[in-house]
């Protein structure tokens, strides 16, 4: 009896160094994994903001009393609900008194992928950034 005792201690001991073996090797993969989906998640969350800001910017940019410096103050306050403050803002046209009723206003927002990361340097992006635009005609005054 003594024997099978002795039997399952030494059999349990090297199975403890198994599990080690085991999760030192599967750990570091689902690290990954899980940063992956952290990082995946927070660039669509991103790329969902600056969709809406660049819309937000556009409906402004449509009235017939708005100028460049409404669209940027905006998307500035849009985008600063998920503190993003890198982005570049582009209107077009850029003096938008100038632009006559059904001419198109074009918001684009840009920020780079490196501003964005919440786990910065753990992935290489290919992209060079995220980029988001909306079109809309100017309204007439009447």
């Amino acid at each position: 009896m003594k024997q099978i005792r002795k039997y399952n201690r030494a059999r349990s001991g090297q199975r403890c160094g198994a599990a080690v073996v085991e999760f030192a090797l599967v750990v570091p993969i689902m690290l990954t994994f899980t940063f992956g989906l952290i990082e995946t998640s927070r660039i669509s969350m991103v790329k969902e903001a600056i969709i809406q800001a660049s819309r937000e910017g556009a409906r402004v940019g449509v009235r017939p009393t708005a100028d460049a410096a409404d669209v940027q103050t905006r998307v500035t306050e849009e985008l600063s609900l998920l503190d993003l403050n890198s982005a570049t803002v582009e209107v077009t046209p850029t003096v938008l008194e100038q632009a006559k009723p059904g001419d198109e206003v074009r918001v684009r927002i840009t920020i780079p992928m490196g501003d964005i990361s919440w786990v910065s340097g753990f992935f290489d992006y290919v992209s060079s950034g995220i980029v988001a635009e909306t079109v809309m005609r100017r309204e007439s005054t009447g």
